[in-house]
């Protein structure tokens, strides 16, 4: 009895932490990566060499921004590898524009931070913009980006640490769309993962991205229009609140919990995504 009011009371206090969390919306610039994951929930190794426009940034920050600027926590630029952007600099500029009060990151897996331009990091600097490294079992130090960015007086941290054992997991999907999505949804790693990308927004990157699996694989995951809001169409942040907390058709796509896995490079075979 004591083990089930023990499990009870987590439970609730999981669903009470996502249902009151602040909101975080991520902005995919790319896809393409220059590393090559195996399962990455991108699909960046079967993603095209494509680069959101930076008009089209624009377009649904100011849109996004006009309705809820107050309401957002933290934006997160990501990818993809987000340094491969060629705007990184604009894109940055027009996000501090219109999330001025937001927690602004860069995501990035560190390996092009040595090479970046003194005027990214000026800008950096300027619109308090902070760098999240994701680590990951290469031939690379890292240790000396965290150095650098102290430097450069720039906020960084390690958002994961893919070096350390059972850091790597599988998200896979069912293409018979078999899964119960209210257990899909509580389980799921990725729950407040906001992501928009083209014109609209997704609950979490696995369903934004999928598209990439159906052009490399022939695969059919499709979305419904209750998987997504388009960003014309948002008006207020419990628009918001609702994708994030309650469950999509899309989720029952969703195998959860992942499973541990083991870092490799990816053999863009559809079985890395799907069991």
């Amino acid at each position: 009895m004591k083990n089930f009011i023990k499990s009870f009371i987590g439970v609730i206090r999981i669903l009470y932490h996502y249902m009151y969390d602040p909101i975080r919306l991520e902005f995919i610039l790319t896809d393409y990566c220059n590393l090559n994951c195996k399962g990455c929930t991108h699909y960046s190794p079967v993603a095209p060499k494509e680069f959101t426009t930076i008009q089209s940034l624009k377009n649904n920050m100011s849109h996004i921004s006009s309705f809820i600027k107050k309401g957002i926590k933290d934006i997160y630029l990501i990818g993809g590898e987000t340094l491969l952007y060629p705007d990184i600099i604009e894109s940055m500029i027009i996000a501090r524009k219109y999330f001025p009060e937001s927690n602004i990151f860069i995501f990035t897996n560190g390996i092009l931070l040595p090479k970046m331009t003194d005027e990214f990091w000026v800008h950096c600097k300027k619109l308090k913009i902070q760098i999240a490294i994701t680590r990951y079992p290469i031939n690379f130090d890292y240790d000396i980006l965290m150095d650098l960015c102290n430097q450069k007086g720039i906020t960084a941290s390690v958002f994961g640490d893919r070096e350390q054992k059972n850091s790597f997991f599988k998200f896979s999907l069912d293409i018979t769309k078999s899964q119960n999505k209210y257990i899909s949804h509580l389980k799921c790693y990725n729950r407040g993962c906001i992501t928009v990308v083209d014109d609209k927004i997704y609950p979490c990157s696995i369903s934004a991205c999928v598209k990439h699996l159906n052009n490399a694989f022939g695969m059919r995951f499709e979305h419904l229009d209750s998987d997504y809001i388009y960003v014309k169409d948002l008006k207020s942040i419990s628009q918001l609140k609702k994708l994030r907390n309650k469950p999509v058709p899309f989720c029952s796509y969703c195998i959860n919990p992942p499973v541990t896995t083991n870092y490799g490079r990816s053999k863009r075979i559809k079985e890395e995504w799907m069991n």
